[in-house]
């Protein structure tokens, strides 16, 4: 038997031979850069993050003597087994560089690369969003004396909860792993989990894959270097905050102000710069604002955090946040918050990473300003913040 933690306190008896995962619907129409979402408008960089977490888990349950199913939503090529109503909101010809959307035997329609089933492992085609649904998916649980199923894929918002709801109307008992999970927007991810978690978790407990015991690896980043940040850091780290305004996606500042006024809005610590181990460069910063001067509030902090655009793809950003969490718990500091432009995933899948999860989204608190001769890409517009928040498991408990 497996002893696994789940959200809200809760623990939960695992027997492998009475146990399936669910992979549900890892396939390029929904992943790859060239399928169905990304060509329909719809940017599947948090989908794609979860790729290898979906993989550890899978190794995982396979060397658990878990039994690994795989699902696939998709269609008949003459979509007979498509009904009138979903047949009329997804209008035929629909098609990309992988073929028709979400049409069995299309290029789109396979898994993704790092996820192909094993040759004795079970792949359910599914014409609709629950795994359940016009498949034979029930008898062949029974038959084989599975009773808890853990579910991961995509997206947390629909085919993974529906799979939720009709695996727990028929008497499944079910576990979703929380970052082995995604959905295009993060607040709808973490928003299907809230529900399936609600009512004294009425569909199921949800865990993450560190209480599996098949979290990520230590990370291994050669030739970067963390240590305080100094007054004299001030016109390089300024430099690199302006470059992330520049962006459009990081804040509603136009300007990254003086070093003093960045000084005063930090906590004294902790504050990190990252550097290149061998010019000394500064590559990112990490730093700390006090939410509130009330007293009752001493252990919430707003983390920044910011990459110079060169250093980008190197671990810097995943550096600096286990430093600047560790640091916040050794001064117990119990919550990090962070607010950050949906359109900005790369920061959204960071954050993500070191267990944030979103509180929702702000809509249209701040009309975005011009930045610089071309204005920037959302000048004039009114722009959604997702609110974020990590609260820590031993600081404040």
């Amino acid at each position: 038997m497996l002893t696994v933690s789940c959200w809200k306190g809760k623990t939960l008896e695992i027997d492998p031979a009475r146990t399936a995962l669910i992979a549900i619907d890892m396939q390029r129409d929904f992943i790859d850069p060239q399928g169905m979402c990304a060509q329909t408008g719809d940017d599947p960089a948090l989908l794609r993050a979860i790729v290898p977490v979906v993989a550890r888990l899978s190794d995982w349950a396979r060397n658990k003597g878990i039994r690994v199913i795989h699902t696939r939503e998709g269609y008949a090529p003459d979509r007979t087994d498509m009904h009138d109503e979903k047949r009329a909101r997804r209008p035929d010809p629909d098609h990309g560089p992988l073929g028709r959307f979400l049409i069995r035997g299309e290029a789109g329609h396979d898994f993704v690369a790092a996820l192909m089933p094993h040759r004795d492992e079970w792949v359910i085609d599914k014409p609709g969003f629950g795994a359940f649904y016009r498949t034979d998916l029930e008898e062949r649980l029974h038959n084989a004396g599975i009773a808890t199923l853990i579910l991961c894929g995509v997206t947390t918002s629909c085919c993974v909860q529906s799979t939720a709801r009709e695996a727990t109307d028929r008497g499944f008992r079910c576990l979703t792993v929380a970052d082995a999970s995604a959905a295009l927007e993060l607040d709808d991810h973490d928003r299907a989990l809230d529900l399936i978690a609600s009512e004294s978790n009425i569909f199921g407990e949800i865990s993450d894959t560190t209480d599996l015991g098949c979290g990520p690896p230590s990370r291994s980043i050669q030739g970067i270097m963390l240590r305080t940040m100094t007054a004299a850091d001030g016109p390089r780290v300024l430099d690199i905050y302006a470059a992330g305004i520049a962006t459009g996606h990081a804040t509603f500042q136009t300007e990254p102000g003086s070093w003093d006024a960045f000084d005063a809005g930090k906590l004294p610590a902790p504050r990190i710069v990252a550097t290149d181990e061998e010019s000394g460069a500064i590559l990112g910063f990490a730093a700390l604002s006090p939410t509130s001067a009330r007293p009752i509030y001493r252990g919430i902090c707003e983390v920044t955090i910011y990459i110079d655009p060169n250093a980008r793809g190197r671990g810097v950003g995943h550096l600096l946040m286990d430093k600047i969490v560790e640091a916040s718990e050794d001064l117990g500091i119990w919550t990090l918050t962070a607010g950050i432009f949906p359109e900005n995933k790369a920061s959204l899948i960071l954050h993500r990473a070191h267990g944030f999860r979103s509180l929702g989204r702000q809509r249209g608190p701040g009309l975005m300003p011009s930045l610089g001769a071309d204005g920037g890409p959302m000048a004039g517009q009114w722009r959604d913040v997702i609110r974020l928040e990590r609260r820590s498991r031993s600081a404040g408990t």
